[in-house]
């Protein structure tokens, strides 16, 4: 998770893209990647919003993003989660 977020950080995509993707290619680790990408994208929104870095609605469309891929991950193992995730988020702002 940690280096796909580092590739993508300044790539220019969209916040929700980003979330998406990553959640995504943890999930297809099989239930232990998706577990993963729960927990820390749980952790991550509430620390977001504590900071005050997000509002609330900000954060929850970030959740809806993550469960997206989480989603897509789980049931298309061998996918390209960027062709995959793109049928739903805007790639680019």
């Amino acid at each position: 998770m940690y280096n796909n977020y580092l590739r993508l950080k300044d790539a220019g995509l969209s916040d929700k893209y980003k979330h998406a993707y990553i959640n995504c290619s943890a999930s297809q680790n099989g239930k232990g990647g998706a577990d993963v990408a729960t927990i820390v994208s749980g952790i991550r929104e509430w620390n977001d919003i504590r900071t005050g870095a997000n509002s609330l609605d900000s954060s929850q469309g970030d959740q809806y993003a993550n469960q997206i891929g989480r989603l897509l991950g789980g049931k298309y193992p061998n996918g390209d989660c960027d062709e995959l995730i793109q049928r739903y988020i805007k790639k680019y702002y």
